[in-house]
């Protein structure tokens, strides 16, 4: 009833509830779910997306040796989220996302704006202006300014659908739009903060495209670094090495399981083999264990469970659970 209460507050009818994961051993598959880096539990946290069969809502941490639920309530089900970590204030923030992942139901078009705020008190939910909804935005946190920066994503309302370009950063206090001006309107781009040069690197999105941008908080700039175009690949900074890691995507005709490196300047092919071509996974660096995790994803017909880490060298992959079909029920 709570999740009910909490899910029209936020306009969303009750009649199109998604039952939220009850509490579990194990993570089974997802795809278009969120992760990242969460310092003070020195964990790597999962959020929502979808499973074989329906949206979800839940929270999961990884802890180097297995998958382990932490919340089933919160934000209501959702795919493609905007997630980030803010260090300074251990939040782990949450924007957005859409209700559905595929289908044409009456919740298809249900793009979200609420911001939520994940610490050791559980969730809440930040009731302050917002950016305009969407999914499949990229969002991370800026360490030297201490600032979440988002970027783009889309929505459809009726027939038109609507990609962004707008820049936003959330200081802990309000939401502010720092830039209109830069990359071309795209949902499905990936988003990492370089440490080592204090700035945000873009790659790819819809198209596909193969363009790198970079963002220092006052402009965005183009990199001449030229790849192959891909479409929501999954993207983290490796900080040991000081390098962008890329994995896996849509170049227009097919999903990818390629490796590639970015040092701030070029993309380099890593020769690796590792997790199955997918696009939709999501990965996280693990300050931790240092060391990179992707978790998920989907290869068009089957959604993936197994979870992969990259040493810097090589993949590896700790722990596996068999993907499965993808249930065609209009989520």
């Amino acid at each position: 009833m709570r999740d009910a209460k909490l899910m029209i507050s936020l306009g969303i009818p009750a009649l199109l509830l998604v039952t939220q994961a009850v509490a579990g051993d194990s993570l089974t598959v997802r795809n278009a779910h969120a992760m990242a880096f969460n310092d003070e539990r020195r964990t790597i946290v999962l959020f929502g997306g979808a499973d074989a069969g329906e949206v979800r809502g839940d929270l999961w941490e990884w802890d180097g040796h297995r998958w382990q639920q932490v919340a089933a309530e919160g934000p209501p089900p959702r795919t493609f989220p905007a997630m980030a970590y803010d260090r300074a204030r251990d939040r782990l923030v949450l924007f957005g996302g859409n209700r559905v992942l595929f289908g044409d139901g009456g919740d298809a078009d249900t793009f979200l704006s609420d911001h939520w705020e994940w610490s050791a008190a559980g969730w809440q939910q930040i009731r302050k202006p917002t950016p305009p909804p969407r999914a499949e935005a990229g969002m991370v946190y800026d360490e030297a300014r201490r600032r979440t920066v988002l970027f783009g994503g889309y929505r459809v309302s009726g027939e038109e659908r609507t990609r962004l370009n707008d820049t936003w950063e959330w200081d802990g206090e309000k939401w502010i739009e720092a830039a209109t001006h830069g990359p071309s309107p795209r949902n499905g781009a990936a988003l990492v903060y370089d440490s080592a040069r204090r700035r945000t690197i873009l790659f790819g999105g819809n198209g596909p495209s193969n363009e790198t941008w970079g963002w220092d908080g006052r402009r965005w700039q183009e990199k001449p670094a030229v790849s192959e175009g891909l479409f929501n690949s999954a993207m983290a900074f490796d900080e040991k090495h000081g390098q962008a890691i890329r994995f896996g995507g849509w170049n227009g005709e097919m999903r990818v399981g390629d490796t590639w490196a970015f040092d701030g300047e070029n993309w380099s092919r890593l020769e690796a083999s590792g997790p199955p071509a997918r696009n939709h996974a999501a990965m996280a660096y693990d300050r931790k264990r240092e060391r990179l995790v992707l978790f998920g994803g989907h290869d068009g017909e089957r959604v993936f469970g197994d979870t992969w880490e990259w040493d810097g060298r090589q993949w590896s992959r700790p722990a596996n659970f068999a993907p499965r079909i993808r249930i065609a029920n209009g989520h």
